[in-house]
């Protein structure tokens, strides 16, 4: 029995090769889509998953609230750990780490900068499975001066030699490599090559809870709750933190709390993140859209099957009269349904992994179909049957209801109910379609916003030099050489790199300030502010434009490190210092600074939050160099700088970026939103399309004689295509009245994560209703241009 109804099945759909094609076609993008986005979904969802004690494994991050500002950050102090675990029960290991960023690392002659450096407690190899090739987890991170480090960076200073027992060179401080280990899986929340012994670190002796410098996890006994731990973390905070009970009577907020590791990629996006994580809120979008197009292509098989429900009327009318029950002529149809479906699976399984290349490069994730795995052919098994299912079965019980006697004599009126719902249907591909075309052209919009908003300062042609500290004291004549070069416009250090996120610091306004009484402050009017450490030449470099006072100046014998700052407005209108030249705001608590200068307000982050208070302090430390160069002959000037830093850094490696580009990278994830948006909106158009040009013909093809007769009569060409094509028209119309409060609402809930962000206008609603409509109107006016230029007397010749 199956077998000979899979043979009418495939005898049924060879008969009609375009539709069943189309059919195939359709199904199989949006299969292709789903799987690709279902893969994508299943990897962001497996971060961090693959340690052993995963599920019981938190980071420990801090809340500060420090009146009007404040912040929430991955780390808390170094000097937590151990009070934590000896005073809570439930905790059953700690593990403190930092990413360190970029060490040099010295093997005799040969030097290399590296990128991916962590520091971290000796336990860390026990608290995580990362594997090792070489070592004991238990002891590789026991002593000072230890260093565990992959194979391949291994092999760049040892080749094939063992590197275990071996001694390197790490910012001029000998390391004993002590493990190799397995390169970091992608779908962890921190990535590293190399990671050294916390021992060997000056941080692992800070006793002073007020300094939050250290990202602190730690593994949760058997049986406990997290419950007992957080319980915990405020007495501990009233015993340890010297300060607690003053900020408790200021009104101050502090406290920790308890992230569970599994949770960080997709539900943190505090201050201090090791890397930029993802937002479960994409999750979502992404699965819609794969939802949306998989039931696109759906609606093009329903589509087809009940609009052919005619030309298949008198099969079944036969069929019934021979005695066939409608239980065994539904299941004929659902054989034919899970063909096209499973031909458009095997199909599908081709073109994901043709998309997998340009998906992972836009996502910037290494996405791989895990088709050797023991359960992603039969998931893909059961997406074909359920969607063959799933699609078939309208059109099996719709055909199969005919009454053969009816079907036979001829007497088979056009059900209204199913044109009724194969139009719903068209208008539902569409709404989909303007939507995503809407939402696509709007983010669009918005990162050109964001690229062309006056930022408050130039970000154009500034290389940003990292490794500053290695100039050690060359710092001036570097700075002197660089500006003899005709290039070089103007050279500033600064202790972070412009835009990665600033350090937060207390500062107290003074509340009395004259020359005869001095000046005095008080506890409860400090204030965490961001700020930034930078050189005389700072503004600029940077194009910041000054409001009002003066900028640092060497001449000026009060200007020293640490004694001279300038605020931005916001800085002082959260300082409340009503005329702030000439005032003076104590740093941290030490340093006595005078204001010397405002500057308009310029932004220092991503424009997803609100320019912030910044204060910029006059200061001796390096940690990067800002070149403002001419805009012609860049990789000429590269050349000269790389010359006069190789003059001065004592062998440490050049490197270098562009400011412009990491105010770019700031955005990127929200441009990879944008570039997914626009893939997956042209593939569902393509779908729509496939569907809407096959629905097209078929109509037409019903339409011969009417056609052949309106040509015998006279009807030029223009207006059988217009006759033809008017219904659909009037489909795509009602699609977008439809669509436009749908992608109102949906571009409104994006942009709310922008500080700063585009109106929402009438524009992109336009345009993607003609886009819809044309592209509509193209694909039936190819059928109906074909119908109407067929010779009438072939399609008049029986009657």
């Amino acid at each position: 029995m199956i077998k000979h109804y899979l043979h009418v099945a495939l005898r049924n759909l060879l008969k009609r090769p375009f539709y069943t094609t189309i059919n195939i076609l359709g199904l199989a993008i949006g299969m292709a889509c789903t799987l690709l986005i279902a893969v994508y979904i299943l990897q962001e969802l497996s971060y961090d998953r693959f340690h052993e004690k995963a599920d019981r494994i938190y980071r420990l991050a801090t809340h500060l609230e420090v009146g009007e500002s404040g912040f929430v950050g991955a780390a808390v102090s170094p000097a937590v750990a151990q009070p934590f675990k000896e005073e809570t029960p439930a905790v059953e290991m700690v593990v403190r780490m930092n990413q360190e960023g970029s060490k040099i690392f010295r093997k005799d002659d040969l030097t290399i900068k590296e990128d991916k450096v962590l520091v971290a407690d000796p336990d860390f190899f026990r608290l995580f499975s990362f594997p090792l090739l070489v070592g004991n987890p238990e002891s590789v991170l026991q002593e000072p001066n230890s260093v565990v480090m992959t194979q391949e960076v291994a092999s760049k200073y040892f080749g094939e030699e063992e590197a275990v027992g071996q001694t390197i060179q790490m910012d001029g401080q000998p390391f004993q490599i002590t493990g190799i280990m397995e390169p970091t899986p992608p779908n962890s929340h921190f990535h590293f090559d190399i990671v050294y012994s916390f021992l060997s670190d000056p941080k692992s002796k800070i006793d002073n809870w007020g300094k939050i410098d250290a990202h602190t996890y730690f593994l949760l006994r058997e049986q406990a709750s997290i419950e007992e731990v957080e319980a915990n973390l405020d007495p501990l905070l009233r015993k340890y933190l010297r300060e607690y009970e003053m900020f408790q009577e200021m009104g101050y907020t502090i406290e920790m709390f308890t992230q569970p590791l599994t949770d960080i990629h997709l539900h943190s996006q505090i201050l201090g993140e090791f890397e930029a994580n993802g937002n479960v809120k994409y999750l979502y979008v992404f699965g819609a859209i794969a939802a949306f197009i998989l039931l696109i292509a759906c609606i093009n098989f329903m589509n087809l099957s009940t609009a052919r429900s005619a030309e298949r009327a008198k099969e079944i009318g036969v069929r019934k009269t021979m005695g066939s029950a409608r239980l065994a002529l539904v299941r004929q149809f659902l054989a034919e349904s899970l063909i096209v479906s499973l031909f458009a699976v095997t199909l599908a399984l081709g073109l994901a992994e043709l998309l997998r290349i340009p998906f992972s490069n836009i996502s910037e994730k290494s996405i791989q179909l895990p088709i050797f795995t023991s359960w992603f052919l039969p998931a893909v098994l059961l997406l074909g049957c359920t969607v063959g299912v799933l699609a078939g079965s309208y059109p099996a019980f719709y055909l199969t209801k005919f009454k053969p006697v009816e079907v036979l004599r001829g007497k088979l009126r056009s059900d209204r109910k199913n044109i009724w719902l194969r139009n719903s249907l068209v208008v539902f591909q569409f709404i989909i379609s303007i939507v995503l075309i809407v939402c696509t052209l709007m983010v669009h919009e918005q990162l050109q916003f964001i690229r062309n908003k006056d930022l408050g300062f130039d970000k154009e042609n500034v290389v940003v030099l990292e490794n500053a500290q290695a100039l050690g004291s060359n710092t001036e004549a570097f700075q002197h050489s660089l500006m003899r070069l005709s290039e070089v416009q103007q050279v500033s250090f600064t202790d972070v790199s412009p835009l990665s996120g600033y350090n937060g610091t207390g500062f107290i306004p003074a509340t009395q300030s004259d020359s005869s009484s001095g000046s005095t402050y008080r506890d409860e009017d400090a204030l965490v502010l961001s700020n930034i450490m930078v050189s005389y030449d700072y503004l600029p470099t940077m194009g910041i434009q000054l409001k009002e006072g003066r900028n640092f100046s060497r001449d000026i014998a009060s200007d020293s490190a640490y004694h001279a700052i300038i605020l931005n407005e916001q800085a002082v209108r959260t300082l409340g210092i009503n005329n702030p030249i000439g005032n003076t705001v104590l740093i941290g608590g030490t340093y006595e600074a005078e204001v010397v200068g405002v500057v308009e307000d310029f932004h220092f982050k991503s424009l997803h939050t609100a320019v912030e208070p910044l204060v910029i302090v006059l200061s001796d430390e390096q940690n990067f160099v800002e070149v403002k160069v001419a805009s012609n002959h860049l990789s000429q000037t590269l050349a000269m700088l790389e010359e006069q830093w190789d003059l001065h850094a004592d062998g440490t490696p050049f490197t270098y970026t562009f400011l412009d580009e990491n105010f770019d990278a700031l955005f990127r994830a929200d441009q990879q939103v944008g570039m997914i948006f626009g893939g997956f909106t042209l593939l569902a158009i393509l779908i729509a399309c496939l569907g809407l040009l096959a629905l097209a013909a078929f109509m037409a093809e019903q339409r011969t004689k009417e056609i052949g007769i309106r040509k015998v009569m006279g009807a030029s060409v223009k207006s059988i295509v217009l006759l033809l094509s008017k219904d659909f028209t009037k489909l795509v119309v009602i699609a977008f009245a439809v669509a436009i409060p749908l992608a109102y609402w949906a571009v409104q809930q994006w942009l709310e994560d922008f500080a700063y962000k585009i109106d929402i206008g009438l524009t992109s609603f336009i345009i993607a209703g003609v886009l819809a409509l044309l592209v509509a109107l193209l694909t039936v006016s190819y059928q109906a241009f074909k119908a109407a230029m067929a010779n009438p007397v072939k399609s008049l010749r029986n009657e």
